[in-house]
């Protein structure tokens, strides 16, 4: 595997999380407002980098881990380019140390020079060349780069780039098995904590350590002498509404994880989670999409996809399964729950990410969808998953059920960064976004052939009847894929 990873993600940088930013701007340091949500502060003047406009770039006055870069106007790409890897190699030059775990920090930056830039018209030359640079600058430099964008054709045009660009990823040929079942939309989600890890969400033993030291209710000797459900069912002995204390630890954490984009990313219309938090759907706000309904509280009807929450959900402290109690009763409660995971497992390819399969009411739903297949004769697993812990025992037990692969690394943080990476192959595969290949300011993107072809499916689009209910289906579809309104340059040669 390569030093470092450029990653593509669909969504806005706020909502990733991130070591470090690039935030683009001008000469005369004119800030967008929008940014205040990266850098974390409302008045950008006083970060304003000493000397600015110097090289066109630097360190916010104050040290904090936000990079400034004037993108113009006026900047041809390739001053662009030279300018964006030279920002990059100075946060590299920082020695920037990485959070949450990780092996390798991250730096987040958009696609520079889209809108104040003056490189609009230009935008598939801009993307072409900035992830060719940034692909160049991650084969020496320990530092991951996620490339991040909340506009759809800009997401797409990336993914498009990428699959020119030799990357080192791990099972490749499984990330393309995935990432087409993805695209032809039978993959479903099965999400457990350590999806969360990297937002800095704590595992469930970290999470009863912090409630015992919140609520001063679980002594050393109990932590050590009790199993983890009997300390939980302890605290709820001795503490009252103990699902608030657990909501509050959770909501310090708001800012999803690299892997929550890019799982947000495949576009998976059914997810089932035994996490408390919401990062996930977080993660699909931020990737443009509707907000996706929240199972068992609101109705999936008419949504663009749903989430079911199996151990309950942080904005319904009640909820919370985190007792013996609260387990033994599972099924009493909440089967339909358990026939919702079922039918997933009996009809779509499941993808399981930070589970490892120790959740008895899991493995027993499991277990009963592949004991109903057998009985009916069908073959193969239920679903894959992506172990991060190294258990190479317990996938020698769920091999005849599920397909188990242990991400390369020598412990659980490497194999996190690489289950990253993964995820990020399987995103490229998945997507089927091609609303940049008819518009215009993508045609850097395409060769002579390809634009000869553009142009008359713009003047095809020209000609198309407005009047005509018949026509509108193929009107629509080349608008979605950018032949609105066709450039200049590609009108009907005079004469």
């Amino acid at each position: 595997m390569s030093t470092s990873h450029v990653f593509v993600v669909h969504g806005r940088m706020e909502s990733v999380v991130h070591d470090a930013a690039v935030v683009p701007t001008d000469d005369s340091f004119a800030v967008e407002a929008h940014w205040s949500a990266v850098t974390g502060c409302s008045d950008h003047g006083r970060l304003r980098p000493s000397g600015w406009p110097g090289a066109g770039y630097g360190r916010a006055r104050d040290g904090r881990a936000v990079w400034f870069i004037s993108v113009g106007p006026g900047l041809s790409t390739e001053q662009l380019m030279t300018r964006a890897r030279a920002v990059v190699e100075d946060v590299v030059a920082q020695g920037l140390r990485a959070g949450n775990d990780r092996t390798s920090p991250v730096l987040a930056l958009p696609v520079l020079g889209l809108e104040g830039g003056g490189h609009g018209r230009d935008r598939g030359g801009v993307v072409h060349e900035l992830l060719r640079t940034l692909h160049e600058i991650t084969r020496s430099a320990d530092l991951d780069i996620a490339v991040v964008t909340p506009e759809r054709s800009v997401h797409a045009a990336a993914q498009h780039v990428r699959g020119q660009l030799h990357v080192d990823v791990p099972y490749l040929e499984e990330a393309r098995r995935l990432g087409e079942l993805a695209r032809r939309g039978e993959l479903a989600l099965f999400l457990g904590a350590g999806v969360s890890r990297s937002a800095g969400m704590p595992t469930w033993r970290e999470l009863l350590r912090q409630l015992g030291r919140r609520t001063g209710q679980l002594g050393e000797h109990e932590t050590h002498t009790l199993t983890p459900l009997d300390q939980a069912q302890l605290l709820e002995h001795r503490v009252p509404e103990l699902g608030k204390h657990v909501a509050e630890i959770c909501s310090q954490h708001d800012r999803p994880s690299l892997a929550h984009a890019l799982l947000a990313g495949l576009g998976c219309r059914e997810v089932v989670t035994t996490n408390f938090d919401g990062l996930y759907e977080t993660a699909a706000l931020a990737d443009g999409q509707p907000a996706v309904a929240v199972l068992p509280w609101e109705s999936p009807v008419g949504a663009p996809a749903w989430v079911l929450k199996m151990h309950g959900d942080v904005r319904h402290p009640r909820s919370i399964v985190l007792t013996r109690r609260d387990v033994v009763r599972f099924d009493a409660h909440a089967r339909p729950a358990g026939a919702l995971l079922q039918t997933l497992l009996l009809t779509r390819h499941v993808l399981v990410v930070g589970a490892s399969m120790t959740d008895d009411n899991v493995v027993r739903l499991v277990q009963e969808a592949q004991v109903y297949r057998e009985l009916h004769g069908v073959d193969g697993s239920l679903g894959t998953l992506l172990d991060v812990d190294g258990d190479a025992a317990r996938g020698e037990l769920w091999e005849d059920t599920l397909h188990w692969l242990t991400l390369p690394g020598e412990g659980v943080a490497e194999r996190i960064r690489a289950l990253e990476i993964f995820l990020d192959a399987i995103g490229r595969y998945a997507a089927d976004d091609a609303s940049w290949l008819l518009d215009p300011r993508f045609d850097g993107l395409l060769d002579e052939e390809s634009r000869r072809t553009a142009r008359e499916v713009y003047r095809l689009r020209a000609r198309l009847p407005s009047g005509d209910a018949s026509w509108q289906a193929l009107a629509r579809r080349l608008d979605e894929l950018g032949a609105g309104a066709p450039p200049p340059e590609c009108e009907e040669p005079q004469g």
